[in-house]
């Protein structure tokens, strides 16, 4: 009976330390999950903070490359309206250095210093060849020849201007300074044809007049008697 009790008593002892070891392994698990939880949150706290962080800096890093984009596009904008001040500066500056030889090389002409004319004259057209006085420019040059009696050299300088300049307030002009010229070179027939042309083209010009006689004149010397 006694080998029974203690028997019992020895396996009552044993269920009641399992089951504190059970209790005691539940509470351990328990505790591990919580911990677990914990961790988890705070992991995922981090996370969020992070995440917020990252989207600041995209945030600031999208701001930063238009603020930079803004920069180059001042420094692009800075940079053209100095290149355009400075073209029209220097085209400024040439126009003005152009009207100058223009003007020296009609006073010059007008003076009766032909050389000095001449050469201003082709200095203007080979220095300036696309500025608003090369036709006038071209004109002079050639009356400029005619009247140093370089009548080759003016022939030559006229055809050109007529070629080039049709519609020319002294087209006209041109065309009674190059049957001139034709005269002196003994070019007749092309100083006759040029005449009859001009006061064709051209019937209620100042130098009509002038222009019919003179081809009167020549018409009357080719005449054969």
């Amino acid at each position: 009976m006694r080998k029974f009790f203690a028997l019992s008593f020895s396996s009552f002892l044993i269920c009641l330390s399992s089951a504190n070891l059970a209790d005691e392994a539940s509470i351990d698990v328990d505790a591990a999950i919580l911990g677990m939880h914990q961790e988890i949150n705070q992991l995922a706290n981090v996370n969020n903070a992070l995440k917020n962080q990252i989207e600041l800096l995209q945030e600031a890093q999208k701001i930063t490359n238009q603020q930079i984009k803004e920069l180059f596009t001042m420094l692009e904008v800075g940079t053209t309206n100095k290149i355009i001040e400075e073209v029209i500066v220097t085209k400024k500056e040439n126009e003005d250095k152009a009207s100058a030889l223009y003007a020296e090389g009609r006073k010059q002409l007008i003076f009766g210093t032909h050389d000095t004319a001449i050469s201003l004259f082709q200095d203007y057209l080979t220095i300036y060849p696309d500025y608003k006085n090369i036709a006038d420019a071209q004109y002079w040059l050639g009356r400029a020849f005619f009247a140093k009696k370089s009548y080759s050299e003016s022939k030559v300088i006229f055809v050109k201007f007529q070629n080039e300049n049709p519609l020319h307030l002294k087209f006209a002009n041109s065309m009674y300074e190059l049957a001139l010229a034709f005269v002196e070179l003994d070019e007749t027939e092309a100083a006759k044809t040029m005449l009859s042309e001009m006061l064709e083209k051209f019937p209620t010009h100042s130098l009509h007049t002038k222009a019919r006689v003179k081809l009167k004149k020549l018409q009357e010397l080719t005449t054969e008697p």
